[in-house]
């Protein structure tokens, strides 16, 4: 047991080490200044409590060359409204699309799909984005910036969780995607990630990736399969983080999305899945042997468990001081409680990732945005149920 926890407290030490290499040079300046016709598309239902918000922002940028195509699965949709606002301000900006509904493939690939059917030869770069972000004025000339110096062939970022209820389910679940935000940008292992995503249309088509959509839940990893099937190179700058605000149901809900991402990689990328389960089981055991082993009084695993509660502090530190170097003091003031609850709270995260990793081992059905899916393959994909059209459910 001493060696198992000795190698697991070495692990964790090198995880933490990895946050603070993460802040080296963060925040560096945008230097393209002048970037090609951009299209945001947006897949979007419902109007939940941040849409205003990423409304606001994604017409605040900094880029001048962009518009956005907006997709709604149905005339009535809630956000319809807050986008027809903005059309009036923009015409020339906004357009929105009405997608049918398929009983065959997840509603957002269905939306997506309507709207790259509508993009145009002067829509030089794509750029796919989730209703829920808050982008920074500077976030579309960063997205494109790998593009046009052929640094990249797609470029996506991560997103940032911020929390709005202030549940112990939702911090949790911030330290969940925290674990993630910070992992190495390494090409050949970087995702493209659908709430933040960008490529030359011509790569897009090139790719044939609006088929290769057809039939898919998941249009992310699907995305990421064919563009790293294809060779491509992908890009995640640092600074490419994207606040995001959340308020959760509770624990059920947390476990309902973790298990809904867990099962969709199991699915799509399963190699990708069995490393995954592989090191949350080793870091959930961890906790359970030290936390196991002090109760029974063993002076190793109290060593161990003061350790490296010790380095969680520091982690937190280190988070500390990316949200700083981001967001200044505004944004170290809105992750304040989750900064000072993480050390304590990660190590519930930890396990509970353990727990809903091996859940999703077997499901095939799941309820997002208020339809529910049977998952036979990548590809294979169909509709059970559906909510009344209109209600207020994000679809990211």
């Amino acid at each position: 047991m001493t060696v198992f926890l000795l190698a697991w407290l070495v692990a964790h030490a090198v995880a933490v080490a990895l946050v603070f290499a993460f802040t080296l040079g963060l925040g560096r300046p945008v230097h393209v200044r002048q970037g090609p016709q951009a299209a945001v598309v947006v897949a979007v239902k419902g109007h939940d409590y941040e849409f205003d918000e990423f409304l606001a922002r994604l017409f605040q940028q900094d880029y001048p060359a962009f518009r956005v195509i907006f997709a709604v699965e149905s005339a009535d949709d809630a956000a319809v409204p807050a986008i027809e606002k903005y059309r009036a301000m923009a015409p020339d900006r906004v357009t929105l699309v009405v997608a049918e509904r398929r009983q065959d493939e997840g509603q957002k690939t269905t939306n997506l799909r309507a709207a790259v059917a509508t993009l145009t030869p002067q829509d030089e770069i794509l750029v796919l984005a989730d209703a829920d972000i808050w982008p920074e004025p500077d976030w579309l000339f960063r997205l494109v910036e790998p593009l046009v110096t052929g640094e990249a062939d797609a470029v996506s970022g991560f997103a940032w969780l911020i929390v709005k209820d202030d549940r112990l389910a939702s911090y949790v679940l911030t330290a969940m995607a925290a674990s993630i935000a910070t992992i190495p940008r390494l090409p050949m292992l970087n995702p493209c990630w659908g709430g933040c995503t960008a490529m030359r249309q011509q790569t897009f088509r090139d790719l044939n990736i609006a088929e290769e959509w057809r039939g898919t839940l998941s249009d992310d990893l699907q995305l990421t399969n064919v563009v790293q099937t294809a060779g491509c190179r992908i890009a995640a700058p640092r600074e490419i983080l994207l606040r995001t605000a959340i308020k959760t149901g509770g624990f059920a809900a947390v476990a309902a999305e973790a298990q809904r991402w867990f099962m969709l990689v199991r699915i799509y990328v399963p190699g990708t899945y069995a490393i995954t389960l592989a090191a949350m089981t080793f870091a959930a055991l961890g906790w359970i042997a030290a936390v196991v082993g002090t109760l029974a009084l063993r002076l190793d695993a109290a060593v161990v468990l003061v350790l490296a509660l010790l380095l969680n502090w520091l982690r937190a530190r280190g988070r500390t001081l990316l949200v700083r170097q981001l967001w200044g003091e505004a944004g170290t003031a809105e992750n304040a409680q989750y900064l000072r609850l993480d050390p304590l709270v990660s190590p519930i995260a930890t396990i509970l990732n353990a727990i809903y990793g091996w859940s999703a081992l077997r499901m095939k059905r799941t309820t997002w945005a208020g339809t529910t899916y049977e998952i036979g393959g990548p590809q294979n994909v169909q509709v059970l149920k559906r909510e009344a059209s209109g209600s207020a459910s994000s679809m990211t």
